[in-house]
């Protein structure tokens, strides 16, 4: 279970769904993908992300990363997290990878 924050216009990452389950190993590479499933109740902001690039996180302790919201759909649940839950729509989302963000590297660049 993990939380998705994205970027904010401010510079800080702020909660879009939560929590978020992967379904599948994550591949953080360019073209990898990010295959994850909410409840739809918890889905609101994913909706109006749907086709847009964005800078999201997963993990405090991992770098954030650019990705497009290439997919969000309803689902029945997989993970065993939701289990007790399989009464409440689902939805799998998949973000597609376009490279990690590291905001220390670009503004030691910068300077």
């Amino acid at each position: 279970m993990a939380h998705l924050s994205i970027l904010h216009e401010d510079g800080i990452m702020v909660t879009c769904a939560n929590p978020v389950h992967l379904t599948v190993p994550t591949d953080f590479r360019p073209g990898g993908r990010v295959t994850f499933e909410v409840l739809e109740a918890d889905a609101a902001h994913l909706k109006r992300l749907i086709g847009k690039t964005e800078t999201f996180g997963l993990d405090p302790q991992q770098l954030p990363f650019s990705a497009q919201l290439t997919a969000l759909e309803p689902c029945e649940s997989t993970v065993d997290a939701l289990s007790l839950l399989r009464y409440k729509p689902a939805m799998r989302a998949v973000l597609s990878i376009h490279r990690m963000v590291d905001f220390t590297a670009e503004q030691k660049n910068a300077n």
